[in-house]
């Protein structure tokens, strides 16, 4: 009887120890959903409702978009930091998920430890931007700036976002004195208060200003934010054709809780790689001026990178936001 109850216990450990791997085999086998940091329309949700439905139907299952803006994407991702690590929650977000810890007082959730990454989706270069008030070309406007330090106003879509810390970059590298930052709660927001006069100059990715304004003559794009000219923006020169050594990109990509399961991660990652290879797809994410890469390593890689980098950007400029 004892024999009996001893095998009988080791029967049941070996099949809940089993359960886990089961349940891996079997995702998804539910919904699953993509968290993202900001409010519809901008370029992450952009990006996740297209490749939602072919990815749909790879999967077997809905993915389902779920929406928590707010503290540069702070709230989401500390969310996504708390859900189970089973694979049915992630995060679709950018380069904010490394720079705005870096700049709270508190950091909500740690982007290296906290997160692992699943795949890219993409990069995309900044633009530099002014009112037509400004000089046209970027040498001039450069001088200018040089020359009148403390006197120009920018926008900044995003205290601790990509965008602000570029720019401080910029500065630094250009050899220009502190000028007035001036933030909005979004892209679109710095954009209007460019076009109203109300600042000179942003960085932003190119898809957050319509080509309309441009082709008006309401704002002009002097350089891009990558060392070599993009080829999604061929008659825009490189920032670093002026200010040599600067170059910055920003990315969207998505993660996971930190645990969960490597298969889990490996399948979403296939499945995102045979969307992104799609022509239609390709295409689409050009439209919006980024360029289509998958890869989990290729997201750890920038993630880590992106850390070094901005953290270094944030020690030399004093920046920090409560």
């Amino acid at each position: 009887m004892y024999r009996r109850t001893l095998i009988a216990g080791a029967l049941l450990a070996a099949v809940a120890a089993s359960a886990p791997a089961l349940a891996q085999d079997r995702w998804p086998d539910r919904p699953i959903k993509f968290v993202v940091p900001a409010a519809a329309g901008g370029t992450n949700d952009v990006l996740g409702r297209y490749i939602q439905e072919p990815l749909q139907k790879l999967l077997g299952q809905p993915v389902v978009m779920e929406y928590k803006p707010g503290a540069g994407g702070a709230i989401a991702s500390q969310y996504v930091a708390q859900q189970p690590a089973d694979g049915y929650t992630f995060l679709l977000h950018g380069s904010g998920l490394v720079t705005v810890p870096l700049v709270q007082r508190k950091p909500s959730y740690d982007a290296v430890k906290d997160f692992v990454p699943v795949t890219l989706l993409g990069t995309s270069p900044m633009v530099l931007m002014t009112n037509p008030s400004m000089p046209d070309t970027l040498a001039k406007f450069v001088q200018q700036a040089r020359a009148n330090p403390g006197s120009l106003e920018w926008g900044a879509s995003a205290l601790g976002g990509v965008g602000q810390l570029a720019m401080e970059a910029f500065h630094e590298a250009a050899g220009i004195k502190k000028m007035v930052m001036v933030p909005y709660p979004g892209a679109g927001p710095s954009a209007q208060a460019l076009l109203a006069g109300q600042t000179k100059y942003m960085l932003s990715t190119p898809s957050s200003v319509t080509s309309g304004f441009v082709k008006d003559g309401k704002m002009r794009i002097l350089g891009v934010s990558t060392a070599q000219r993009s080829p999604l923006l061929p008659d825009v020169p490189s920032i670093s054709e002026v200010v040599p050594g600067y170059d910055t990109q920003t990315w969207f990509g998505l993660v996971a809780r930190t645990g969960t399961p490597p298969q889990v991660i490996s399948k979403m990652a296939d499945a995102i790689a045979k969307v992104l290879a799609q022509p239609d797809i390709q295409e689409k994410f050009r439209a919006v001026y980024v360029v289509p890469k998958s890869g989990t390593k290729a997201l750890g890689d920038i993630i880590v990178s992106d850390h070094t980098l901005w953290a270094k950007v944030v020690k030399d400029n004093n920046i920090t936001m409560d």
